[in-house]
């Protein structure tokens, strides 16, 4: 990898799993002044600046990873990153970036990295749920699995990304928050990004929460 990536300015990479706030931590970072990039194709250097891609980022994060290049090659300008997951219809597979996280934490050694999660009653629930059901559908046809088949699998794979981020990081703790989003105060966060990343809270808030029923 090259060395230039250690000579970079600080990075923020979000490595929990999708529905657990990640578009709020994306406006959060947006509207404090900070550029970040979130899976779904919003992106911005600074808030109202779009940028323009022929690519979507997480395939050029993920071909980066493939090809031992630092995962954010072509997308320095950004200083943090939220819900690194591909997901589309017709796509045969699902890309999860975040799971990656060693390879980030390797290639920026200045970076610092945000577990966020919830309780996995209500995170199945909010997944299950998500886009009208669609997005479990495309999980029962790529694993083959039925519903409650993709439920179990999701559980184990829940606690496997956990365990795994905090053995990885374990000598490294100062590198890693765990930020549980509905008992976490938010001035916690704000200080762990400090004093590289300058967080307003009255930007943190609810975004595109999945209703429970």
């Amino acid at each position: 990898m090259s060395s230039d990536s250690s000579q970079m300015s600080p990075k923020i990479f979000q490595i929990g799993f999708n529905k657990t706030a990640t578009t709020a931590l994306f406006w959060l970072f947006i509207n404090s002044g900070h550029s970040a990039l979130h899976s779904n194709g919003r992106r911005s250097r600074r808030a109202g600046h779009p940028v323009i891609s022929r690519c979507h980022p997480q395939l050029t994060i993920h071909h980066n990873i493939c090809a031992g290049l630092p995962p954010v090659t072509g997308l320095e300008d950004f200083d943090a990153f939220f819900d690194m997951e591909y997901d589309r219809p017709n796509s045969p597979v699902k890309i999860e970036n975040f799971k990656f996280f060693d390879r980030f934490a390797i290639a920026y050694p200045n970076a610092r990295f945000i577990l966020n999660t919830r309780d996995k009653d209500g995170w199945l629930r909010s997944r299950q749920k998500h886009n009208d059901g669609r997005y479990i559908e495309r999980s029962m046809g790529r694993l083959g699995l039925s519903e409650d088949q993709v439920l179990d699998y999701w559980r184990d794979e829940y606690d496997r990304h956990h365990e795994a981020v905090r053995t990885f990081f374990e000598n490294e703790r100062d590198r890693l928050f765990e930020f549980e989003i509905k008992t976490t105060p938010i001035q916690e966060l704000i200080n762990f990004c400090a004093p590289e990343f300058s967080l307003n809270s009255e930007c943190w808030g609810h975004s595109r929460v999945t209703p429970a029923s």
